[in-house]
């Protein structure tokens, strides 16, 4: 048996509490970057998971249809939105900052590959299930 979970739900399960606590890990270190008090990190870190579950499953979905070598690739832009779409939620309703909003959303975008990399070696299989 290799090594990790090699069960799709109880990978798909692994693979999004892996995704939660990252996000959630975040939410806390963006709250202190727009200057908020980072008391809702649950509440933050579930949202984008969710938005990651929304955006990342009909992708995956529609992605490994096509039996593409890019699928990482196309991940980049649709990241981007969902941390822009984050802050736009808890911290800069306006995007007042763009700058500040894009440096945000493209670490945020690199922390979220770094979350996918159980799934992407294989320690967990996911079985049609991803989130961005």
């Amino acid at each position: 048996m290799p090594a990790g979970i090699d069960n799709p739900e109880l990978g798909g399960i692994a693979f999004g509490a892996i995704k939660l606590v990252g996000y959630c890990f975040a939410a806390h270190i963006i709250s202190k970057q727009y200057e908020k008090l980072p008391t809702s990190w649950f509440r933050i870190g579930l949202t984008r998971t969710l938005i990651g579950l929304a955006f990342g499953y009909p992708y995956y979905s529609w992605a490994t249809s096509f039996h593409s070598p890019y699928f990482l690739l196309g991940l980049i832009p649709i990241r981007i939105i969902e941390w822009l779409l984050l802050i736009v939620l808890f911290y800069d309703r306006r995007l007042s900052n763009w700058r500040q909003a894009l440096v945000v959303a493209s670490a945020g975008t690199g922390w979220s590959f770094l979350l996918d990399l159980p799934a992407i070696f294989g320690y967990i299989l996911v079985g049609g299930f991803w989130i961005c």
